[in-house]
């Protein structure tokens, strides 16, 4: 009588397999945070600023930069064409990029950074707030770029 009444008092296999799959996924979350919780302080880590308005001209600025890459090996061409050697070809393509792409950061970066820092400022007399500032905007354009 006692021996078969005995099944009864044990779970299913299916019991058992459901809370083996729940400790295992348990255990192993548990040790995952606890190994992160060490990795880290607690705190958010400093994260460097990023001037988003500098993200902004990243990305209006590099369609125009591609364009003036194209230009300059539109160029390159040309002297082919032309009948010139390839040598000069490429020296003029790295010429005309070069004059190119300096021109066009002239005209549409370099304000917005001298806005911040001047570029008529010695280094000497740049002050921490605005190598912060610069930096951040440094950051956010290059961000700018990649985006």
């Amino acid at each position: 009588m006692f021996i078969s009444r005995l099944p009864a008092w044990f779970p299913t296999r299916r019991t058992l397999v459901t809370v083996m799959a729940s400790a295992l996924v348990g255990g192993s979350a548990t040790f995952g945070l606890a190994a992160w919780l060490r990795s880290h302080d607690g705190t958010a880590a400093a994260r460097p600023l990023e001037d988003a308005r500098f993200a902004a001209l990243g990305r209006a600025y590099l369609p125009q930069l591609a364009g003036a890459y194209s230009q300059a090996w539109d160029q390159g061409a040309t002297a082919l064409d032309a009948g010139q050697p390839v040598s000069a070809a490429l020296d003029l393509v790295a010429k005309n990029w070069t004059s190119g792409r300096t021109a066009l950061f002239d005209k549409l970066v370099a304000p917005e950074f001298a806005k911040i820092v001047p570029e008529s400022i010695k280094d000497a007399d740049v002050t921490k707030e605005e190598r912060t500032a610069l930096a951040a905007a440094w950051r956010g354009f290059a961000v700018g770029l990649t985006k």
